[in-house]
């Protein structure tokens, strides 16, 4: 009997303590549950194209005007450091030594200079263009991204700037809608271009003042496994890019491929090197 009441008292005890904890970490404990969620969505759900979820819809936090959120930047003693990065607000107090007055990162606190951790310029603000991302590179939307998910992890989310990606409500605007596409078509893109640089190893590559850079083929480019075939230099393409890779071609595939000048293999594609010839081992080319 008295083993019983035992048993249930700690059941009882275990319930209250669980209850005050739940109320005195509430954020605490809301905010690991959505890091653990946001983890498990951005990697289970990459491969199946499950868009980039930023914050469930409760997730809003307090809505800072770009003037309010300019407070934080350490000017002021005692008032926390808020970093914002496509629109969304964290607190970097903690990394105060390199976010505070004087330190490396203090240009970003206190503003939205999502196209400074791209373009690493630390110096000139345009409060007009430094958060706009749009007319970025897609693998700069995907770099963007894993710098937001690295601060959504290592520091606290404290809410959303009213401007380019949330509106007066902290609901999503177009723009930040349109972003979301274009970060899902990178992606996309990204995951194209390493399926193909599977199927078409990459080449050897040099350079010298004399010849300008050359690109050739052998039986252990690109990852250095040791295959049956040499393969033929290509370009290879991704969405948006002007940039592209070496990749080496099999014969058996080479008229395919230079068909028409080009093909397109979803939204990456294979080109012939300008002034190569279609079954040269070599080639080369200036920038």
């Amino acid at each position: 009997m008295f083993g019983l009441l035992r048993h249930l008292f700690k059941l009882q005890f275990l319930f209250v303590v669980a209850a005050v904890l739940g109320g005195i970490y509430h954020t605490e404990i809301r905010q690991f549950l959505r890091r653990q969620t946001d983890h498990y969505l951005d990697n289970a759900g990459h491969d199946a194209g499950i868009p980039l979820a930023f914050q469930a819809a409760d997730e809003v936090g307090t809505l800072f005007t770009p003037a309010e959120l300019a407070k934080f930047n350490g000017a002021e003693e005692g008032r926390p450091l808020y970093l914002a990065l496509l629109g969304s607000v964290f607190d970097v107090s903690r990394g105060i030594k390199h976010y505070g007055t004087g330190c490396s990162y203090n240009y970003f606190v206190g503003r939205d200079a999502s196209v400074s951790f791209i373009s690493g310029d630390f110096e000139s603000y345009n409060p007009e263009t430094a958060d706009d991302v749009l007319t970025l590179k897609p693998d700069d939307l995907i770099g963007l991204a894993g710098w937001r998910d690295f601060y959504q992890k290592d520091y606290v989310y404290k809410g959303r700037v009213i401007g380019r990606f949330y509106d007066e409500k902290g609901a999503l605007t177009a723009y930040h809608h349109k972003f979301l596409e274009l970060l899902q078509q990178a992606r996309d893109a990204k995951r194209q271009v390493e399926e193909l640089r599977a199927r078409y190893p990459g080449c050897n590559i040099e350079w010298s003042e004399e010849r300008g850079t050359r690109v050739w083929c052998t039986t252990t480019s690109g990852d250095g496994k040791e295959r049956s075939w040499i393969g033929y230099p290509r370009k290879l393409y991704s969405r948006g890019n002007k940039s592209f890779q070496c990749a080496c071609v099999p014969d058996s595939e080479l008229s395919e491929i230079d068909a028409g000048g080009q093909v397109a293999h979803g939204d990456a594609m294979l080109k012939p090197y300008d002034d190569c010839e279609p079954q040269a081992r070599e080639c080369f080319y200036r920038v």
